[in-house]
């Protein structure tokens, strides 16, 4: 250490411990609470080492009283002795003034957790983790990254308690911000790095945060516990929120946890009935939420989301964000916020099976493969590049014919580049057969496939277009009513509904346009594309909410003649209704598990639901089974107050509480940032 950066060490270490008394009680007033201990307790003033007097002399002026009761010589003596030990093993023990180490590397507990030997088991376990680390901020940091993982103990409400001490959250795996914060706090003293609790009360919203303080050698850094942020130290999600401490009085103070009396007590943010000693340590963290602030916040968030979907199926399955991060979600700017750091930490996940078969041009679903010929038409505009899904015409057919129907399709569409950048994915049914482009296994394919483009193709999801022509026009018809909510627009060219797939009532929330042409007359097929389209229009003209469907039929073109190849420049500009208000879901098959915001477990052919939202008013009705799910959140309702769900003659008021998982977990299940909540209520 320079010169000079001593100095500013030590300035700082006198500054901190002015705050701070020079000395507790006497050893007579310590042994006289200490009733039944007393002897032990002289005891160990007989047997520590006269180096490590100083320490034991410190712990016996400050302890809390039950403790000068309770806990024997053996325990403070081995204490005292693993601290002094970790001071002389660390590379900055030299350096540590007396003060800091005294204060925040020799007690043996952080707050009122319950009193435990963990010094001996994390010093053996942990000074390896720690031995190339030059400063205590980088071992602080260090074990920031490692330890929650090697002791297999994270967040979790289902944790027993608040404040368990360190062998109880590892027998549960599970902590909450305290537990963990005190596991890592722990972790750090038995290393020999200076490191305190910090506890607060939010003024601006429910509930309490606690996180860590680390001396870095120079100035106290925080950090949140188990939540590494990649760039080092004093980068937190809640640093726009301690911002807000400032000015708020005492009860919204940021509160440093101090072993030793300061003065000044305050009532812990996990239990209002707990006092501890603290040093306010508010104006540390009152400079105002600005750029630099929020930048900080959003990449120490990041880190958590990356960890999430870097995590196996089963590991996500047991994962919780801090749940104070789940009041973000109540606002619409906040759902925004999170939504948007989620999705970037989704695409940048491993995704190694998608990734490869990106690379091969080829989209898998189930035992069925298609590949497909990309191109880029434009350039990417500033949200992401347009999606167009292009089917090739033939069907039962030869594989020769349906391979050169697939060539076909890779230049029958004009490019039109003037209409913003777009990418045009001609895909190649997965088999020969005539309904190789509408069958069950199509719609997985479909699904796997925008998933694929946005993640790898940066894609903008809310901008995806499916197109077809001949054969591939059904496979268009197909998919439109059955998954609208992936589209922004379907066109099928040279075709008509497919059997069985008529309805339209999926459609009313997209642009859907299609031409009939001569062979489908000769098919029999004009008669149903002309009552398709005036069921359409009609139900068209019962809503104010959905773009005008072209709905033409043109008489006397062949397959080669149809007039549309220079559609792609009407259709490109869409964008596709996300996240409408007014629903009707007619399911047809026991695939297609989700429409917009509703979600069923067991879909069957024969079933419909109509739902609606007013507000905070959502009103369904289903016919042919029992139940579905709301999958909602800030763009549909106001999460801050209830939902009033009617049903038939049933009227219930539920509160809708938001999560983060509940986000993340609906964006691994769709792959779309549009189509994922927050909220998931029972119908």
């Amino acid at each position: 250490m320079s010169a000079r950066r001593f100095a500013l060490a030590l300035l700082c270490a006198a500054l901190l411990c002015a705050a701070l008394p020079a000395q507790g009680r006497s050893l007579d007033a310590t042994l006289a609470l200490a009733g039944d201990n007393r002897a032990a307790l002289e005891q160990a003033l007989r047997e520590v080492p006269a180096a490590e007097r100083a320490g034991l002399e410190f712990l016996l002026a400050h302890m809390p009283e039950q403790d000068a009761r309770k806990l024997s010589a053996e325990f403070l003596v081995r204490n005292v002795q693993l601290a002094y030990a970790a001071r002389a093993k660390a590379r900055w023990g030299n350096d540590l003034a007396d003060d800091l180490f005294l204060h925040f590397v020799l007690p043996y507990a952080q707050a009122n957790e319950s009193r435990e030997d963990w010094r001996s088991d994390f010093a053996a376990r942990f000074a390896p983790t720690v031995a190339e680390c030059q400063t205590p901020g980088e071992a602080a940091h260090r074990l920031n990254q490692t330890i929650f993982n090697a002791l297999d103990v994270h967040y979790s409400t289902g944790r027993a308690r608040a404040d368990q001490a360190p062998s109880e959250s590892i027998a549960q795996h599970k902590a909450s911000c305290t537990g963990l914060s005190i596991l890592l706090a722990d972790a750090c003293r038995a290393v020999g790095v200076p490191a305190r609790l910090i506890s607060v009360r939010w003024p601006h919203k429910a509930g309490n945060h606690t996180w860590v303080e680390v001396w870095d050698g120079a100035a106290w850094r925080f950090c949140g516990a188990d939540e590494p942020d990649p760039q080092g130290l004093d980068r937190a999600w809640f640093v726009g929120d301690a911002a807000q401490c400032q000015g708020q009085g005492a009860q919204h103070a940021i509160w440093a946890v101090s072993f030793a009396a300061t003065g000044t007590r305050f009532p812990a943010g996990w239990s209002p009935r707990v006092e501890l000693h603290g040093i306010d340590v508010t104006a540390r963290y009152a400079k105002a939420a600005g750029q630099d602030t929020a930048q900080s916040a959003d990449a120490a968030l990041r880190a958590q989301f990356d960890r999430f979907f870097a995590a196996t199926p089963e590991q996500q399955a047991k994962f919780e964000f801090d749940r104070n991060l789940d009041a973000e979600l109540t606002t619409k700017a906040g759902d925004a916020r999170l939504r948007a750091l989620a999705w970037q930490a989704y695409k940048a996940a491993p995704h190694e099976t998608l990734r490869k078969d990106y690379a091969e041009n080829r989209v898998r679903a189930g035992n069925h493969t298609s590949p497909y010929v990309a191109k880029e038409v434009g350039a990417k505009p500033a949200g992401g590049w347009g999606l167009v899904i292009a089917m090739h015409g033939g069907g039962n057919v030869r594989k020769e014919v349906n391979d050169s129907q697939w060539r076909h399709m890779q230049v029958y569409y004009k490019d039109h580049p003037e209409a913003g950048g777009y990418r045009y994915v001609a895909l190649r049914a997965p088999t020969d057969e005539w309904n190789g482009f509408y069958t069950d296994y199509a719609y997985p394919l479909i699904l796997e496939l925008i998933r694929q483009f946005a993640v790898c193709g940066e894609v903008d999801t809310d901008k995806v277009i499916a197109i077809g022509y001949s054969h591939g026009g059904y496979g268009a018809f197909a998919i439109g009513p059955k998954m609208p909510d992936l589209f922004a627009a379907v066109h099928a060219s040279a075709s008509a509904p497919t059997d069985g797939e008529t309805s339209a009532v999926g459609l009313r929330h997209l642009r859907f346009s299609f031409l009939c042409g001569e062979r489908d007359t000769a098919y029999g097929r004009a008669d149903r594309c002309r009552s398709f389209i005036e069921q359409l229009a009609k139900l068209r003209g019962e809503r104010t909410d959905i773009y005008p469907g072209k709905g033409q039929v043109v008489p006397g073109y062949g397959h080669g003649g149809l007039p549309d190849r220079d559609l792609l420049a009407e259709l490109v500009p869409l964008r596709r209704v996300a996240w409408p208000t007014d629903l009707t879901w007619e399911l047809t098959d026991g695939t297609v598990r989700a429409h917009y915001w509703l979600r069923v477990d067991a879909p069957a052919r024969g079933q419909r639901i109509d739902a609606q939202l007013a507000g905070n008013r959502l009103t369904a009705t289903l016919t042919g089974r029992d139940s579905a799910t709301a999958l909602l959140d800030a763009r549909l309702c106001d999460l801050g107050r209830p939902l009033t769900v009617v049903r038939g003659e049933a009227t219930r008021e539920v509160t809708m509480t938001p999560s983060v998982r509940t986000l993340c977990q609906s964006l691994v299940e769709r792959g779309d940032p549009g189509r994922a909540g927050t909220v998931e209520v029972k119908l």
